[in-house]
């Protein structure tokens, strides 16, 4: 930054001498002229205090560096991208950057994912808002991160308006991943399974990792789809109907690449009675605080527990998006009774963090019964 203003310095003193010297030098006077131009002083003066100060204060405004508080930029940052802090202050770093320039698009955006971390979801309808209003409503990503938030505010006022946002997105691009899972997401809530089916086959059809393959042929199994195998896969696909078939227990790291999480996954004592053989359970990796589609999944058979199960980047489930992109990640064992990869009332959950660099064995013992 010291360099930066250096250089802006060296720029306004050049400019400031390229009007000054016409204003000062003195000009011969011309033939039927008496006596030489005078030179024009008072207007220089004016010249060299105001230009310096008016370039100033322009670029204060327009700019959106947090120039009364430059800890602000850098503690930010760390927030954003290594944890720093808490999230209480970085968002209240956030909200004050935006109040000094309104008119950062990326800004109201950061803002609406870290309120989708703390659980604000209407802070983050608001400040997804903001950001789809500065992009006019074209920006595909905003777009979508804002139909997300309406998603999991799960208002009846904001459904509609969800739908047409991930519509729109799938007009533009049919094989957008998040708009489908959306679509589906949406679909399963209104009790409209001809959508939900439609849209996950889709979903399926733009060949994901298998784990993430799993994940949609549980989910089409219990809509009544039967999903047939993956080529290569030695295995048949479920049963029309069924569920999907249980994988092996995953008790080591054979095929495990890049961060690599050892998932040690057992059930309270007291909850042990409503555990039922057959019962599917997905233990899954997400941005820790990010909804949507987990990073990494694996799916075993509750019969299978306790057990230990490895995640790494091998189990991505989005391309481009794996473990060793995040710095922390929730992991969350669950227990589900439907089947379904969304979770349903009665589910049986546990959970945990994990940071990048910590150990790779981590206990998650599931304990709680979802509302």
């Amino acid at each position: 930054m010291t360099t930066f203003l250096i250089l802006c310095a060296v720029m306004i003193v050049a400019a400031v001498a390229l009007l000054l010297f016409p204003l000062l030098r003195s000009v011969p006077a011309g033939e039927g002229q008496e006596k030489s131009a005078s030179r024009a002083v008072p207007s220089a003066v004016v010249m060299l205090i105001v230009l310096p100060l008016a370039a100033s204060a322009f670029y204060g405004a327009t700019s959106n560096f947090p120039w009364d508080d430059p800890g602000a930029l850098t503690a930010g940052a760390a927030g954003h991208g290594q944890g720093a802090g808490s999230m209480d202050e970085v968002t209240s770093q956030l909200e004050a950057r935006l109040q000094r320039n309104p008119g950062d698009l990326e800004g109201w955006r950061m803002l609406g994912r870290t309120y989708l971390v703390s659980g604000r979801v209407d802070n983050a309808v608001a400040a997804y808002e903001k950001a789809s209003a500065l992009g006019g409503g074209r920006d595909p990503e905003v777009e979508l991160d804002l139909a997300e938030a309406l998603v999991l505010s799960d208002k009846p006022d904001a459904k509609g308006r969800a739908r047409t946002i991930i519509d729109a997105a799938l007009a533009a691009d049919e094989n957008n991943q998040k708009a489908l899972w959306y679509s589906g997401l949406m679909a399963v809530r209104a009790n409209d399974p001809d959508t939900a089916r439609k849209q996950w086959t889709r979903l399926l059809e733009t060949d994901p990792p298998a784990e993430i393959r799993q994940i949609l042929t549980a989910q089409l199994a219990e809509l009544g789809v039967a999903v047939p195998p993956a080529a290569g896969s030695a295995s048949a696909g479920p049963a029309m109907g069924a569920a999907a078939p249980a994988a092996a227990p995953s008790d080591t790291a054979d095929g495990a690449k890049g961060r690599t999480i050892r998932v040690a996954v057992s059930v309270d004592p007291t909850l042990a009675g409503k555990v039922t053989p057959g019962t599917t359970v997905f233990v899954s990796a997400r941005e820790a605080g990010i909804p949507g589609p987990p990073i990494a999944a694996v799916r075993i058979a509750a019969e299978q527990l306790p057990t230990t199960v490895v995640l790494s980047d091998a189990n991505t489930m989005i391309e481009g998006r794996d473990l060793s992109s995040v710095d922390e990640v929730q992991l969350v064992a669950r227990i589900a009774f439907g089947g379904t990869a969304v979770t349903a009332s009665g589910d049986l959950i546990g959970e945990a963090t994990h940071r990048k660099g910590a150990p790779e064995d981590v206990g998650v013992v599931i304990n709680r019964v979802s509302p």
